[in-house]
Parts: structure tokens; sequence; C-alpha cells
């Protein structure tokens, strides 16, 4: 992160330096009180639950020598520190992201959004550029209002390009990132029903990811997923297309229509880049990518059928950089599942683990009930699935969908966790032969799960990131080094 001094950085922000050493070199950036050092800023933010201002004293004891500030005070016993006063942190840090952005607004930015597969997306288009360059990726969950604009602080001359994460929960939020990152490229990987107890409806969550485009710049292409009966419309060349007139759009999203290319990336046969005769192998998958009088072979080193998709996003996103199809793919066979998204580990005691506990949605649930069925184990296939969050009025009715999935692929074993998932075990108690039981927390579960486990046995696990299932993966790989003594 290239050093700014407070006075730009006050600057740039809009803010004023209440006191302190302007010419103060800044490196760093933290919202915690507890990690930083002389050249971090410390970005104080007011939750629901607490306000960071009160932890400035705790700053500048952990050796951060400056701070923003909403309150235009310098608190006491931190006279020592600089203050830059600002209206709203969030704000400040968007406008810094946003200079900074626009400083080198000549690295070409991919912007990614979507209900499901964002971060694997993300990842994969990493895979694809980063063979002909040194490309900037999203960190960790740096993929919001506050992460993205520092995100941007990273960009720097020696990038060939970037690939940024741009999650939304809430309306409005979409529209904010999109003005600091003002991506070059948007890829729009479906329109599922996450956080729809936020946003009501898949059509207003549409209406929010397609805000991505309100600030695209030249060559300003949208790659969206014509196998997404809602993304599919947008497509000229899908038969789904009627014009945009009836699409719900914000005006600023609207006007920027004529200067977008939309192009269709899946499995339909008029897909302008698409994946045909699609195989499952022992480790991962293959299929045919097709574009133009391009047709090349592509293997993944990942399980998941639904994982084609987001490979063929990174091959068009790769060839409309201009890199080689033969180049792209052999980046993709260097791709890694991030950890407790999606991992099939086989662990000692020959028991299979796909650890997909970082978060959860229904379409992602069923993806990874397609990885369980793919894999090729000799014991049960046992899925052990917890709550969806954020889903509102809708939780019943989705998590019986995921209920009906597991009907219809090879799952032995059913462990539900959380009184939602209730609904997943009675749709699922539809199917002869299912063993099904349901617990009120991880920690009943957990006590089933390794009281049946067995060699050869391949188990799922799947829950929203508040369910904690992660810890339940990790009592699973110690199981399997230390069996039933453990």
């Amino acid at each position: 992160m290239k050093r700014l001094t407070v006075r730009e950085i006050t600057e740039l922000m809009g803010g004023t330096l209440l006191c302190g050493d302007p010419e103060l070199g800044i490196e760093d950036y933290s919202f915690s009180s507890k990690e930083g050092g002389e050249t971090t800023l410390f970005l104080p933010t007011v939750g629901e639950k607490a306000d960071a201002h009160d932890f400035i004293p705790d700053a500048m004891a952990n050796g951060m020598r400056a701070t923003l500030t909403e309150r235009g005070r310098v608190e006491p016993g931190t006279e020592s520190m600089t203050y830059i006063a600002v209206d709203s942190t969030r704000d400040a840090l968007q406008r810094l992201g946003r200079a900074w952005r626009q400083r080198y607004s000549g690295v070409p930015m991919v912007g990614i959004t979507g209900s499901v597969g964002k971060t694997t997306t993300k990842e994969m288009i990493y895979a694809a550029l980063q063979t002909v360059g040194v490309v900037l990726k999203t960190e960790g969950n740096k993929n919001g209002q506050l992460g993205v604009p520092l995100m941007m602080l990273l960009l720097s001359g020696r990038q060939r390009c970037a690939v940024i994460e741009m999650g939304m929960s809430l309306f409005g939020e979409m529209a904010r990132i999109a003005a600091v990152a003002q991506p070059n490229y948007a890829v729009i990987t479906n329109i599922g029903v996450s956080h729809i107890g936020n946003l009501l409806t898949q059509e207003n969550i549409r209406k929010e990811k397609l805000c991505i485009l309100n600030h695209i710049q030249k060559p300003a292409i949208a790659f969206v997923n014509g196998d997404d009966p809602l993304l599919s419309v947008l497509c000229p060349n899908s038969p789904d297309f009627a014009g945009y007139e009836a699409i719900d759009l914000y005006p600023e999203t609207r006007a920027q229509l004529p200067n977008v290319q939309f192009r269709s990336y899946g499995t339909a046969p008029w897909c302008d880049y698409r994946a045909e005769d699609p195989e499952i192998l022992e480790n991962g998958v293959a299929f045919r990518y097709c574009h133009g009088e391009v047709s090349e072979r592509v293997t993944l080193p990942v399980m998941g059928r639904h994982n084609v998709s987001n490979a063929i996003a990174a091959m068009a996103v790769a060839e409309a950089e201009g890199i080689a199809t033969f180049v792209a793919k052999r980046g993709l066979l260097d791709y890694r599942p991030m950890a407790m998204r999606g991992n099939v580990e086989q662990l000692p005691s020959g028991i299979w683990l796909i650890d997909d506990t970082y978060n959860a949605s229904p379409d992602s649930m069923k993806s990874g009930l397609d990885i369980l069925e793919s894999v090729r184990n000799d014991g049960r296939k046992i899925a052990v699935l917890a709550d969806i969050l954020e889903l509102g009025d809708r939780a019943k009715e989705c998590h019986r969908l995921v209920g009906s999935y597991v009907n219809a692929h090879s799952v032995d074993v059913l462990l539900t966790v959380g009184e939602e998932a209730r609904e997943i075990a009675r749709e699922a108690g539809k199917k002869k032969g299912l063993q099904i039981r349901s617990f009120s927390n991880r920690e009943e579960a957990g006590a089933c799960l390794l009281e049946l486990l067995q060699e050869g046995d391949a188990v799922l696990l799947k829950g929203s990131r508040g369910m904690g299932l992660d810890r339940l993966a990790k009592q699973v790989r110690e199981y399997a080094v230390c069996g039933r003594d453990y």
C-alpha cells in the first residue's frame, strides 16, 4: 500500500485536520484498535452494538498515531494523536478509495457480483489472468462498503489488472460500491435468494446487483450467466430477450445500458461463451469451452458441476483481456478452492470431508449436494445441513426446496441443524430408506455424526456461517486421525 501523508488523506477524504502532524506518513488502515502501528490510520465506525470511537484510546495504546473521528473532537487522553474529522468514516473512506481508483484508472478492473459463486468466480478469473502478469484480487471478506475502498488503496502501476468481489445485502449498497470500484468488466454470476429477507424479491435483488453497471468504464462489458432466468433476459441473443423496458432498473443503471455490451456465458446453445460436453472426473470436472471459432477442452481440479459456469466466466474475461485460450485454461489448472468453500478432503480412516461451511444459500446448498454425489467413496454419503439465514418470509419454502433436492440425489444419511433446517428434513422424509435426524444445535449434531462415521463415508457440511459448522469440520478432521479415542 502506497505511503500517503495525513495532509493528502485529509484532502482526498474531504475531511478536516483537527490536530497533529499533517506530514505523518500512513501505510495501512484498520477498523480494529488492536491491529495497527505507527503508520496505521484508525478507522472508527458506529455500529448497532458499539461505537468504535470509544476505543481511540486503545488504538493509541496499541501504537497508532492517527485516527479519523465523526465526533469532531479529540478524545481525552489522546491529545498526542493526529485527528482527521470527517462526516462519516464510511463515506470518507469511500471517497478516498474512489480517488485512488481514479488515479489508477488505467488498471483494468473486473467487478464480480451475484447471489452465489462470487468468491469462486473471482479466484478462477484471477487464476486465468495471473498467467500474464500481476493481478490484484479481493482479500478475505473485503467485498463490501468498507472493504472495497481498502482494496482500491492497493492499486499501483505494477498491476496488469484487478479482480474485485462486490457483495451487497441491503438496498443502495451496490451503487455505493460501484461508485468506488468503477469496473471495466462486470461479471454477474446469478440472481438467487441470498439476503431476500432484506431485499424482499428476486427482482429487487437483480435491480440492486445491476447497479454494478452504474459507473462501468470502457470497454464496459457485462458478462452475465445465460443459464439464470433473471439474467438471460438481459442478453440480446437470448430467446427470452424482449428489450430492457420491462426490467425494473434504477435511472442511473438504465442510463448506462446504451454503453454496455452484454455477453452471455453458460451451457445454453445461444450463449456467447458456452460449455459443451461437461464430464465429471474422479478429482474434478471437464468441459469443452466454445466461443466463435474457439473450441478447447478445459479441465478443472475441483469437483462440482456448478464450477463449470464459474470457469466459463473466467475464460470469457481472459479472452476479453487478450489472453489466449490455451494460456487461460492452463491457469485454471492452478485453481484451488478456498478454505470452507467446497473443499474435498480425503482424510485418514478413509473418510471424505466436503467442507462447505463458509456460508449458505439454497443454490449453494444444492451445489454442495452435487459435490457429495460426485465423490467416489466406498461408504455412505452423509449430508449435515444447517439453517440458511436471512431468507425472511421465504425461509420455509427455500428449505423445503433443498429437502426436495436431497430426495433426488444420492444421500444415505441426513442430519439437520437448527429450527429452519427441520423443513429440509420434513421434505426429505418423503424419500424411502433415507436415515434422518434433526438437532437443535451443532453440538448435538456433531456427537451424532461422530458416532455414525465409518471408514469410507463421505460427509458434506453446509450451513450459514452463523451456524458454526466450521467447528464441526475441525472435529471431523480430528476424529479421522484419532478414531474412537477422540
